[in-house]
């Protein structure tokens, strides 16, 4: 099992959320977004904010030092 914090996947990589750690309030914001556990992700563009599709759903995410999120990378 290999994880990888979310900022480090490149395009097109996909990967499971293991862990989403960090301030409750940001945490609690991504979870809302879908961003939780289980989560099925793929890295559509790299940055800062990066563009990610998470459950088939796109979306902008700047990184931010409140919260660490670890995908498991699938091939």
């Amino acid at each position: 099992m290999q994880l990888v914090p979310l900022e480090m996947m490149t395009i097109g990589e996909h990967g499971c959320v293991r862990d989403v750690d960090g301030s409750p309030d940001f945490v609690v914001r991504l979870q809302e977004m879908g961003l939780h556990e289980g989560a099925r992700v793929r890295m559509v563009k790299t940055g800062s904010p990066c563009i990610l599709a998470v459950n088939e759903h796109r979306f902008s995410l700047r990184f931010d030092d409140r919260a660490t999120v670890l995908v498991e990378l699938t091939r």
